[in-house]
């Protein structure tokens, strides 16, 4: 704010009445600082105008070119100072300069001859003033009055009781030491201006300077809630940035209370480094190494399998079976995930049982021929990607096998194993991504359910995963890797090599494809 204007504007306030000023400051309070300082700069401009339409006594003088006339002072017999109208002066000094006349010329100032028997006038002394006649009182009555009139008016107050009138003499001779006063107009007479308390004012401006920087203009309501809605955006952004972060550098750690708590291996040989690959779990490599080679036994000879009498319609269905693992593994490397870096085996061998010592990639391929004969049965249409032990076939391969053949399902058979040998039970896993993800948890429960009621084990449920290449690269159909049990633990390894159990599961399966 310039300082002209709140220097203007302390002398205002200072002439203000306490009531006007307490309002002008509640007014000021209220306003933001913008506002405000409009406020006091149009306030001071109004003030200014006014006082170039009414200007003081001083500034008229000096506009007409004239000197501040100074008013007559004249003393009361106490000895008091009193003003003198200037009306009053010029009539005091027209009265001086007539009695000057008469003593310089007597004769010319007489008195008319009057009627002896009416009047019996006396010698009168030159140095005396005559005695006024009766003509004389009559025309000098009124300019008394009016000569007392103006008299009195300077002073403002009554004359006291008991005193002698005021001797023309004396104000004639106070008259006359004075310059003759010019007069003035009525709209030139202003009262002067009270002295203003700045100190005063100062204390109560002050009060208005924290103010200033508090008052803010409050935002609108819909800015508002954009920056509350931005706010809590990037808080949303800055904890899941951390979370991401942490889980990065545990991974490791991490991943093995995961593989725990859903009965994956915890702790196995990897084909990749999926820590710092973006792989949410890992899948176990199970290579068992020996001294000599192990010979690879002839496929089995699946026995005739009978249909239930209810069993389903699935004509019209194409069934794509993966048995899990082959008898050599082949220890190359492939893209694990869509779009990743990240690279793990094409085949492994797999799992042995615990008690049994059933290989993993012979079991799968047993329930996967039966699981076969079953589902033909029902009218379905059924592809197995591969049909023997020796087969070397990649799990891109066998993905693409199933999206090739536009497939209604693929399902991916396996016997797992884990480093606890208490967990058991039967287990879903599917794929992450694809079209049908939202609902693939749902359809993996129903057939983990299933598959545990009918072979009488335990339902571990569904996890949703992109750690499997064969479910990553065949997300577009719906994909299923059922986990029938674990061949560590001594009750599903019983379970799994039961020469019934490969039926029942087909009948599971057909009555989850229903």
């Amino acid at each position: 704010m310039p300082e002209d204007n709140l220097a203007q504007f302390k002398q205002i306030l200072s002439k203000l009445p306490e009531d006007k000023r307490k309002r002008l400051y509640d007014r000021l309070h209220a306003m933001p600082p913008a506002q405000r300082e409009a406020f006091i700069a149009d306030y001071t401009r109004k003030y200014k105008s006014g006082q170039r339409k009414h200007p003081s006594s001083k500034n008229a003088s000096q506009i007409k070119g004239q000197a501040p006339a100074k008013k007559a002072v004249s003393s009361n017999e106490h000895g008091q100072k009193t003003k003198t109208d200037p009306k009053k002066q010029a009539n005091a000094k027209a009265d001086a300069k007539k009695q000057a006349s008469a003593k310089a010329d007597p004769k010319k100032h007489a008195p008319a001859q009057v009627d002896p028997k009416k009047h019996a006038p006396s010698q009168q002394d030159p140095h005396k003033k005559h005695a006024p006649t009766q003509a004389d009182h009559k025309k000098s009555a009124p300019a008394k009055a009016d000569q007392q009139k103006k008299q009195s008016a300077p002073s403002g107050k009554n004359p006291q009781k008991g005193s002698p009138a005021k001797k023309p003499g004396a104000l004639v001779a106070l008259s006359g030491r004075n310059a003759a006063p010019v007069p003035k107009k009525k709209h030139e007479i202003e009262k002067k201006e009270p002295e203003i308390d700045i100190e005063a004012v100062e204390e109560e401006l002050a009060k208005l300077k924290p103010i200033e920087e508090e008052v803010k203009e409050p935002p609108t309501t819909k800015e508002a809630s954009l920056q509350s809605a931005a706010i809590g955006a990037l808080i949303a952004l800055v904890i899941i940035g951390l979370c991401y972060f942490v889980y990065l550098f545990n991974k490791p750690s991490m991943d093995k209370k995961f593989n725990q708590m859903f009965g994956m291996p915890a702790e196995e040989t990897l084909a990749s480094t999926p820590d710092s690959l973006g792989i949410e779990g890992s899948e176990p490599v199970r290579q068992f190494p020996t001294d000599t080679p192990t010979p690879i036994p002839p496929s089995p000879t699946p026995k005739p399998v009978t249909l239930k009498e209810d069993h389903p319609d699935l004509k019209g269905k194409v069934i794509v079976i993966d048995p899990g693992h082959q008898a050599v593994a082949d220890t190359e490397l492939e893209n694990a995930i869509k779009g990743s870096s990240a690279e793990k085996d094409k085949a492994t061998t797999g799992a042995v049982g615990v008690d049994s010592g059933a290989k993993e990639y012979e079991v799968t391929l047993t329930y996967a021929q039966v699981l076969k004969e079953y589902l033909e049965g029902c009218g379905a249409k059924v592809i197995l990607t591969r049909d023997s032990n020796e087969a070397n076939i990649s799990n891109i391969e066998r993905a693409k096998i199933a999206t090739d053949n536009n497939a209604t399902c693929f399902i991916r058979l396996h016997a797992d194993s884990a480093p606890d040998s208490e967990i058991s039970g039967v287990k879903v896993y599917v794929p992450s991504s694809g079209k049908y993800s939202k609902s693939a948890v749902k359809d993996g429960n129903k057939l983990a359910e299933l598959v545990a009621k009918e072979i009488g084990s335990t339902s571990l449920g569904t996890v949703q995963s992109n750690m499997y290449t064969g479910l990553n690269y065949a997300d577009s159909v719906k994909s299923y890797q059922l986990v029938i049990g674990y061949l560590s633990n001594s009750k599903d390894d019983a379970i799994i090599t039961d020469s019934e159990t490969p039926y029942k599961v087909a009948v599971a399966v057909s009555e989850f494809l229903r």
